[in-house]
């Protein structure tokens, strides 16, 4: 007799090759009952795919931080020099740092689009010859002549896509660029279409660089880079940190911690009553299984293989839909926001990994003391429990 009815085909072949009887009969005790094992599972998992989520927003927001670079925002510095300094000596001023990798000239001004009251933010950042690396989710770069970038927000806005022709207006002089790529916009709700200095010089040539914007040397510190420009530039220069949007999120993280424990709280609450179960119906088969001369030991290892069996089924499924479920949930608010999708970062392959151990080795101890208890009671006890 086996613990949950007559052993499959699968478990009887196990068995003929020298299969441990507890491996098999823990398993085949597992899943045998589909409803049961079924429903056991989701209830298991649903905690741990709330976990996956709450882990890829977590390391989302620890990407602004890490990796700024990948989230729209190429460079750590934004420099306004004064009138006595032209574009030349300004570059040359800023790349005389040892901790700047690159200092790219641009332009901000606002401009109007047909049907719209509300302006939006017309860029032009870099040259031809050294673009500015913005960062594209989709698309190519703006290389070539009348060529543009834009977020999220300006596409909703004017209800384009990458590959048409937008027309807007800068005081009076209309402005015409082709969308060839999607930018992620951390800024102005993404409202933003970007393209080269060198495209809005071409239509207007009297235009100049009202900014620079300054690439770091990775390791660098922003803060103490533009404490030592500012004093280079001996007030010549205006030096700011560019704003990144996850400060106003850290708080977010105690918040994410706090919903991590609180799912796993009600993730273990799950586990004991799936134990206390498993352990219940384990009470009927305890004569069948010392009948065909189970140890005490070996018996136990039935109970906790069988636990063990859930909790890595409710892993699976649970990273299985968590962590595309994450990655639609980050994207879709991206998209809200003007940020646009592309933003989602999954938890690492190593931290999933120690998830699921913990859960199935935390499963497996935790099984391990009433599976013990039950396994050594005496005849006339488990005869009791049984009637």
């Amino acid at each position: 007799a086996a613990p949950a009815g007559r052993l499959s085909g699968a478990a009887r072949r196990a068995l003929g090759a020298r299969v441990p009887p507890a491996l098999v009969l823990g398993w085949h005790k597992a899943f045998t009952r589909r409803p049961r094992s079924l429903g056991a599972v989701a209830r298991l998992a649903l905690p741990l795919l709330l976990i996956v989520v709450a882990l890829s927003a977590w390391t989302t927001i620890d990407r602004f931080h890490s990796a700024p670079e990948r989230v729209g925002l190429p460079t750590a510095l934004s420099v306004r020099a004064d009138a006595s300094l032209d574009d030349r000596e300004a570059r040359e001023l800023l790349e005389s740092d040892p901790q700047v990798a690159a200092a790219y000239p641009g332009v901000e001004v606002a401009a109007l689009v047909p049907g719209q009251t509300a302006t939006i933010a017309l860029r032009g950042y870099g040259t031809r010859a050294a673009p500015y690396p913005f960062t594209l989710a989709e698309g190519r770069a703006a290389l070539g002549p009348d060529e543009a970038v834009a977020g999220q927000g300006l596409l909703d806005l004017l209800h384009v896509r990458v590959g048409d022709w937008v027309r807007m207006t800068v005081g009076d002089r209309p402005q015409i660029l082709h969308i060839v790529g999607r930018s992620i916009e951390p800024e102005n709700a993404g409202r933003v279409i970007s393209t080269s200095l060198d495209t809005l010089r071409a239509n207007d040539p009297g235009m100049r660089p009202g900014l620079h914007q300054v690439r770091l040397e990775p390791g660098a510190d922003p803060a103490e880079v533009a404490a030592r420009l500012a004093a280079e530039g001996r007030g010549h220069l205006d030096v700011h940190t560019v704003a990144n949007p996850a400060d106003g999120l850290s708080p977010l993280r105690a918040v994410v911690l706090g919903l991590v424990v609180v799912l796993a709280l009600i993730g273990l609450v799950e586990l004991l009553t799936a134990i206390g179960g498993t352990v219940r119906e384990g009470e009927r088969d305890l004569l069948a299984l010392k009948a065909v001369g189970l140890s005490p030991r070996q018996i136990t290892a039935v109970t906790v293989v069988a636990t063990a069996g859930t909790a890595l089924a409710a892993v699976l499924l649970a990273t299985a839909l968590g962590l595309p479920l994450a990655h639609w949930l980050i994207d879709a608010q991206g998209r809200s926001s003007g940020i646009g999708a592309g933003i989602a970062r999954l938890p690492s392959a190593a931290l999933l990994v120690l998830l699921g151990g913990a859960a199935v080795l935390g499963a497996a101890a935790l099984a391990a003391v009433p599976a013990a208890r039950a396994a050594r009671r005496r005849l006339a006890d488990t005869l009791s429990a049984v009637a």
